[in-house]
């Protein structure tokens, strides 16, 4: 049940438009361009968010699969980041780099049982995987809006593809 649970809230924080439009949906048909938009007043850009959940995504993915990983970034600031110069290749690259990630642990999600989901993520003090799991898919959402938000700024959101 957990796992089913958990699945389910994946899907429409990734890929699949529920109740809000889902990341990989706010970031379809983006351009390099719009991907790089800041506009006044905003701190990070459409790249630098999906930036800073792959990097997010990659690092606990890493953990769920045994690996004792250690960031490789000095403080949070750091992982909203781009290219200088930003090319449509460059995004595609963060995108796929993304799609990778989420894909991965789909895969590990589907895998999973609760025995896993229940037991303790380490150096997290007596969080387990399932509260872990739940809480990225929740900052994955976060951001996902703030996505959402700037294409809607752009005058580049198309309501036909969910949440006018």
């Amino acid at each position: 049940m957990l796992k089913e649970i958990l699945l389910d809230e994946f899907a429409v924080c990734y890929d699949t438009n529920g109740w809000f439009v889902s990341v990989r949906k706010a970031i379809e048909d983006v351009t390099a361009e719009q991907a790089a938009w800041k506009p006044d007043g905003t701190d990070n850009t459409i790249w630098e968010s999906l930036a800073h959940l792959t990097y997010y995504n990659d690092a606990y993915l890493q953990r769920f699969k045994g690996i004792d990983y250690e960031y490789t970034k000095a403080d949070n600031d750091e992982t909203f980041e781009m290219p200088e110069a930003p090319t449509d290749a460059d995004w595609k690259t963060e995108v796929d780099k993304f799609d990778a990630v989420m894909a991965e642990w789909r895969q590990l999600l589907n895998a999973s049982d609760d025995a896993k989901l229940t037991s303790l993520v380490p150096n997290k003090d007596g969080t387990k995987w399932v509260e872990l799991i739940s809480l990225i898919n929740t900052h994955n959402a976060y951001h996902g809006g703030q996505i959402l938000l700037l294409r809607k700024l752009q005058g580049a959101w198309n309501t036909e593809k969910g949440v006018s």
